[in-house]
């Protein structure tokens, strides 16, 4: 833990490194201090299909961090302040860049280990 699913708009991989993204959102994770490094996991889903308000050429890109519950506010804060300062050279020229931090239920949780 944490899972962190970046979304991003199909024309951004033309504009930036979607691996630089990736390596950078993890490495905000990292600095961050709350997680064990070898818990976190990064990855980038591509959306082909998307609108931004009514701007059909806008882009996006969204991050969904989801975390197991027990972190403070001001922890949670933290969390999104170093992955934002991690990425945002990365994602100066996109339209609209959000971060969501989402506690995860332990009773809807379910994780193997092989």
């Amino acid at each position: 833990m944490p899972h962190c699913t970046i979304e991003y708009a199909a024309p951004l991989a033309d504009v930036l490194s979607v691996e630089a993204l990736v390596t950078a959102c993890h490495r905000g994770l990292i600095e961050s201090q709350l997680f064990e490094p070898s818990a976190i996991k990064t990855r980038a889903l591509r959306c082909d299909y998307f609108q931004v308000g009514e701007d059909e050429s806008g882009s996006f890109i969204h991050l969904n961090i989801a975390i197991m519950p027990g972190r403070t506010d001001e922890q949670k804060s933290l969390l999104l302040e170093r992955v934002y300062d991690a990425i945002a050279l990365i994602t100066s020229a996109v339209s609209s860049v959000t971060i969501e931090v989402v506690d995860i239920q332990h009773k809807h949780y379910f994780k193997v280990l092989n």
